[in-house]
């Protein structure tokens, strides 16, 4: 099993989901995170420390090398998501649900191998980068519909912008 392949088995629920979102997961592989607010560069370090988790699960050598990418980002925070805060032995392994919210914040849920557009996936991953999404997330990872007055989730490092986000949309 490939890194890129051990990647996708962590988000994915079955074979055909991780054969259909195959271009768009290798564009985001292939797009580095680049953690412009303070503490973001947590969620690259998450990200990177996917491939050493991967070399001890499988005994293989990870191929991939440098910055951490916006696939390694989500799925670090999606892992961690599951693992640090919503774990629920009565619901199982939820991984797959929180990457799914984010790429559907993202709107690339439709980003299947026959709908694959790479400069729209392009333009969202810039967007998501540079943090110009709307001031609410949408069109980042996390979308608060009806968010608080001077709360901005631009200006908002990811882990908070996750609670802030599971908040809003679980009761505790």
């Amino acid at each position: 099993m490939t890194y890129f392949e051990w990647l996708i088995f962590l988000i994915c629920q079955n074979d055909r989901e991780r054969v259909s979102y195959q271009k768009v997961f290798k564009q985001m592989l292939e797009t580095d995170f680049i953690p412009i607010m303070h503490n973001d560069e947590n969620r690259a370090a998450d990200g990177v420390n996917l491939r050493l988790l991967f070399e001890d699960e499988t005994g293989e050598t990870c191929e991939k090398f440098g910055e951490c990418s916006i696939l390694e980002m989500m799925v670090a925070l999606a892992l961690r998501c599951e693992n640090d805060i919503m774990y629920d032995p009565d619901e199982g392994d939820r991984t797959s649900v929180w990457f799914w919210e984010m790429m559907d914040n993202l709107g690339l849920s439709e980003m299947t191998n026959e709908n694959f557009d790479g400069r729209f996936v392009e333009r969202v991953l810039d967007i998501l980068n540079r943090r110009e999404y709307s001031r609410n997330g949408e069109g980042g990872l996390f979308y608060v519909h009806d968010i608080g007055a001077g709360y901005d989730m631009r200006t908002t490092e990811l882990w908070y912008q996750l609670m802030y986000w599971l908040n809003t949309h679980f009761q505790w």
